[in-house]
């Protein structure tokens, strides 16, 4: 393993580690992790620069209770890394919330920061077919869609 590659697998490992042992009292320390134009990705959201992505972290912690992560696999191949994961909280409009999903990661040119991170989950069935109205269509839909 070349040290380009150990390096980029040690920034994943601490990166994927922020997330695991994320709380309001750490979310600040992103920016020990990541470049100063890192983007952050979701289903809902595209935020660019660290300073909004913590914002966007701290609101997490006041729409939700106890947020966690569960970091379960890392992975890195050339100038991409992969962190599989598992995202539990309470959110008052659904309820018990278990999403599991993967991120993809791409790194400073030196491997030691992260410079972009999008998230790939279902939002369809894991968040918009638990609300009631919505919900309901969603199901019906994806039943429909099924191979029987």
């Amino acid at each position: 393993m070349d040290d380009v590659h150990s390096a980029k697998l040690e920034t994943l490992k601490a990166y994927g580690d922020y997330f695991a042992n994320l709380g309001p009292e750490t979310v600040e320390n992103l920016h020990h992790h990541v470049t100063p134009d890192y983007s952050f990705t979701d289903p809902f959201n595209t935020i660019n620069g660290p300073d909004r992505v913590c914002a966007y972290l701290d609101k997490m912690f006041r729409d939700t209770e106890n947020p966690q992560f569960i970091v379960t696999h890392h992975a890195v191949d050339n100038d991409l890394g992969f962190l599989r994961w598992r995202f539990t909280a309470s959110i008052s409009v659904l309820g018990n919330w278990d999403v599991t999903g993967m991120s993809a990661v791409t790194f400073s040119d030196d491997g030691t920061r992260i410079s972009s991170h999008v998230d790939h989950w279902d939002s369809g069935m894991a968040f918009y077919a638990r609300i009631p109205v919505l919900g309901w269509f969603i199901r019906r839909l994806a039943a429909r869609m099924a191979v029987s």
